[in-house]
């Protein structure tokens, strides 16, 4: 009986750990200000309006919708062909959308989505709906990953709001 007890113990530990991470960050970054290196895009009511954000990394092709408090975004995030000369695999990624008030700050952050397969080419697709938070007039994007090198090695690559 204390095997099995400990065996079910151990089972729903894993399980906490590994939905732990399936979490979308709904609080990262919340009152910390963008970086200049990130673009900011001004919302407009109606839509849908369409456009583009990159920068060295990453390349997202979206396009979105807002009614009042509605806030609607679909698109596609691919890292930029520069990664495919320089390194073999992606070990992780993870795209941003950030709601923002007059002053550049983080109002809600959203997880768009999440690389699932390693490959440096691979297009993440997202629809998403959300409530903006009063006081949002503005989004941009960010990232956070990781790209084996094809020799060695690991190279970061993110752009974040990390500043206050």
């Amino acid at each position: 009986m204390a095997t099995r007890l400990k065996i079910t113990c151990l089972g729903l530990f894993s399980l906490l750990i590994l939905c732990s991470g399936c979490v979308a960050p709904a609080s990262h970054f919340v009152g910390n200000t963008t970086s200049p290196a990130q673009p900011i895009i001004a919302l407009q009511t109606g839509g849908p309006h369409a456009d583009s954000w990159e920068n060295f990394d990453i390349k997202i092709d979206y396009q979105y919708k807002q009614n009042g408090d509605v806030f609607e975004i679909s698109g596609v995030a691919a890292l930029t062909p520069r990664y495919e000369m320089l390194y073999a695999r992606l070990t992780d990624l993870k795209v941003y959308l950030f709601l923002l008030d007059k002053d550049s700050r983080v109002l809600q952050t959203e997880l768009l989505g999440r690389s699932l397969t390693g490959q440096l080419d691979e297009r993440l697709q997202f629809t998403r709906l959300y409530k903006a938070p009063p006081g949002t007039v503005s989004i941009t994007f960010g990232y956070d990953g990781l790209a084996q090198g094809m020799r060695d090695g690991t190279t970061s690559l993110y752009l974040l709001p990390l500043g206050n």
